[in-house]
């Protein structure tokens, strides 16, 4: 039953403005036009379970996760409901009453107005499943359709031109298995995935992954598909806009690269203006799947047509309800989820009062979602309908409106086998100086502008990445918040700053341009990929988005010339740097080995170089009030021994070698330890920065010699070092214990590519042998 139901109708009204309302359950027989909204079509959703007695059994407000996804959490009992707003006295019609034990994750509308596509779980024993439905009866009935079938959970289904449907999934369909988010534990994420309307699970196409979950899509004006993503990626953990094509082709950014309100944007709806759109900034955990309005103004200055993603937080968005927080701390005026906007312009909204962050979850007091119109001038909400006990969110207006043009398909093959192509016109060509101000220090630099620091690049390093699903028994990859990581190759640049590589498709993957001295230049935060046989080939690095990329010397980039380079490798031919304990022994990339053969005889638990070894003290308190302790670990100033020292990390405490800590814990102290954090002694210097070797001390102090000169050095001979190193100027230290080029770059290559201890070379990783995507095996 309605909760407040005639106050509810009553203020849908104002839906209804056009339709010519004269008295409760009357309206005049003209047909309503394309902006008058008559129904809406929108799901329940239940927090909590009761026993033949009426005792709550079970509350769920977050499916134990308490992060800005919602795919996990099924309670029974949901509903697909349309409600009449033209009829006063009348209850909203559940068309899915055949299925009591159902669950739904996802509503929308088709574009003539005529299905409601839906995510749903039919019982506690089946899967998320996409289905549609007809909004009108027939004798009384509505038609239903299922059309995925698999053991896995799909959702967040729209609607896109042409009769094809996207849609998020869980479906393991990568040579290691189901891609698992590695930060925050959960074995399974979210991806992409296509299918058309006729065709059901037949047309399924899986597309290139990202290592993260990818959730709340919607469909763009322009023809493509529009989805937040969370882009875990080193020291980068929020949530963004990106948009592709409906073929699961060219992945790009649209919002959050360069600025945004909050950590995560998510559940963005596109209005009537092209890229313009509205959508939920909030917290990436902890505060129910709910946050602050925002509107996003993406459109390019240049040409509305398109947008920009290069926009400012300032230029690009607008906090619609400034009281709502938009981190983790509880609300005093609640929260917002699942906005969509109405032919006439207003905002449709999804709200409950409350504090609404993990204190509802911790208290099991559910928020008590409810429909209403936001209207931006009063910053009131305008009540629509509000059931007591549950959840109403999702609600799309059930009307006709322009269906986007039909981009057609350039991509036909899921073999595996075929490679995608990456490459620059010019790498030096970037935006990123001239609008953002991104500069470089570290070795030859001092401040250099990025366009001026990448004409120095040579070569561009393409690092895969991937989670726990391809390190068995790792759940965290070391004392770094980066990834698993493999060098697929490194790329030559040619003088016109032109490279092309073919690489394997689907895979994660960020590049990194390198200069002369094996160091990154600079360390791209985001994970680019490829579909089979797409081909990827940018401007630069990161070129003007709102300007032609103009080859430097002729009208044919050189690299256009020449076959791309193959680094279309297997799993087990990819470079990989684990840190120690490699499952082959005789492993020439095992980093532990190294120093075991070049480095611990002076560096170990007595000694550092020519005098005693150093220590400082970390101590952590944990726990609170009577139940707090404080535990102190000794930490070297550079042991490089494999001697195993337990540390505090990121909520884990855990054994490591000497070499490891001692390398990496200086800069780990300075990655969200907390205030519980007591340091006694002296901190060594950041000896290795997770992906910047280019400002670790390490690599400073061992300096290296360039692959063109070998006459000249990163760091000029006889200069003083830019910490606290022992020696005080710089000498070729490497040379003067025995390190070869060769090992000093791999000693570089593992600092740039992340820092990890773990790799799939120390974790007894064994792939699948056959083709998961085009096998559609299920793992």
């Amino acid at each position: 039953m309605l909760a407040k139901a005639y106050q509810a109708l009553r203020s849908a009204l104002p839906l209804l403005a056009a339709t010519g309302v004269v008295s409760c359950g009357t309206t005049k027989t003209e047909e309503p036009s394309s902006d008058r909204v008559t129904r809406l079509v929108y799901a329940v959703r239940q927090h909590t379970e009761t026993d033949e007695n009426g005792m709550v059994t079970n509350i769920d407000v977050a499916g134990g996760m308490g992060q800005v996804m919602d795919y996990a959490r099924y309670v029974p009992g949901g509903r697909l409901e349309i409600l009449d707003l033209t009829e006063l006295d009348n209850e909203a019609v559940n068309i899915i009453a055949a299925y009591p034990n159902a669950d739904v994750a996802s509503v929308d509308v088709s574009f003539d107005g005529s299905k409601v596509l839906f995510s749903m779980k039919r019982d506690r024993d089946d899967t998320y499943h996409v289905y549609w439905a007809s909004l009108t009866p027939v004798n009384g009935a509505y038609e239903l359709h299922q059309l995925t079938f698999g053991p896995y959970d799909d959702q967040n289904a729209i609607y896109m031109p042409g009769g094809r449907i996207v849609f998020t999934t869980n479906q393991a369909y990568t040579p290691m298995g189901t891609r698992a988010d590695e930060y925050n534990h959960s074995r399974v994420v979210t991806q992409l995935a296509t299918i058309t309307e006729t065709g059901g699970d037949a047309d399924r196409k899986l597309c290139s992954q990202n290592l993260s979950h990818t959730v709340t899509l919607f469909p763009m004006s322009d023809g493509r598909v529009g989805y937040s993503r969370w882009e875990h990626l080193e020291n980068v953990n929020d949530v963004k806009l990106f948009a592709m094509n409906p073929d699961c082709t060219q992945m790009v950014a649209l919002s959050g690269q360069h600025g945004k309100p909050g950590n995560s944007v998510v559940q963005v709806t596109e209005s009537q203006t092209p890229n313009v759109f509205y959508g939920i900034v909030t917290d990436r955990e902890n505060t129910i799947q709910a946050g602050a309005l925002v509107k996003l103004d993406a459109r390019s200055a240049a040409d509305h047509a398109h947008f920009d993603e290069e926009k400012s937080e300032e230029e690009a968005y607008e906090v619609l309800t400034p009281s709502v927080p938009r981190g983790d701390e509880p609300s005093p005026v609640g929260r917002y989820r699942a906005p969509t906007v109405l032919p006439d312009g207003r905002v449709l909204v999804s709200w409950a009062e409350g504090v609404v962050n993990e204190l509802s979850e911790f208290s099991l007091t559910p928020p008590d979602y409810g429909l209403y119109i936001y209207n931006t001038e009063t910053r009131a909400n305008e009540l629509v309908v509000n059931h007591t006990g549950s959840w109403e969110l999702y609600a799309k207006p059930i009307v006709s409106r322009s269906e986007p043009p039909n981009l057609p398909s350039k991509q036909d093959t899921v073999d595996a086998t075929t490679p995608t192509t990456f490459g620059s016109i010019d790498i030096r060509q970037t935006s990123l100086f001239s609008k953002h101000n991104n500069t470089v220090t570290g070795a030859q630099f001092d401040g250099t502008p990025l366009d001026e620091a990448l004409g120095h690049a040579v070569k561009v390093r393409i690092i895969e990445g991937f989670s726990s699903e391809a390190a068995t028994g790792a759940t965290m990859f070391g004392l770094t918040m980066a990834e698993g990581a493999a060098i697929l190759g490194e790329a030559e640049v040619n003088s016109d700053g032109s490279w092309l590589a073919a690489i394997p498709p689907y895979l994660p993957v960020h590049l990194q341009p390198v200069d002369e001295f094996e160091l990154a230049i600079r360390n791209q935060t985001t994970w680019i990929q490829g579909m089979p046989g797409e081909g990827r080939v940018c401007g630069g690095c990161h070129e003007d988005r709102s300007a032609a990329v103009l080859p430097d010397q002729q009208q044919l980039p050189i690299a256009a010339g020449k076959d791309p380079e193959n680094f279309n490798l297997p799993i087990g031919d990819r470079v990989e740097y684990p840190w120690a304990y490699a499952t082959d022994a005789g492993n020439v990339n095992e980093i532990q080995a190294l120093l075991d053969q070049k480095c611990v005889s002076c560096h170990n638990e007595t000694t550092n170089g020519n005098g005693p070894q150093e220590f400082y003290s970390v101590a952590m308190t944990e726990g609170a009030g009577a139940d707090a302790y404080t535990t102190t670990y000794q930490i070297p100033r550079m042991d490089l021994t494999s001697r195993e020292i337990t540390v505090y990390y990121d909520r884990e405490v855990k054994p490591w070698p000497a070499s490891y800590v001692s390398i990496f814990y200086p800069a780990a102290l300075e990655m969200e330890m907390g205030e519980d954090t007591m340091i006694t002694g002296t901190v060594p210097p950041q000896w290795g920065i997770p992906s910047d070797a280019r400002n670790s001390k390490l690599i400073e102090k061992l300096n290296i010699t360039s692959a063109i000169d070998d006459s000249r050095y990163a760091w000029a001979l006889g200069e003083q070092f830019s910490d606290a190193i022992a020696g005080g100027s710089r000498t070729d230290h490497a040379t003067e214990v025995g390190l070869t080029r060769e090992e000093v770059t791999k000693l570089i290559r593992a600092i740039d590519m992340g820092g990890q201890f773990y790799s799939r070379q120390n974790t007894a990783f064994q792939p699948y042998t056959n083709d998961p995507v085009a096998g559609g095996t299920d793992y």
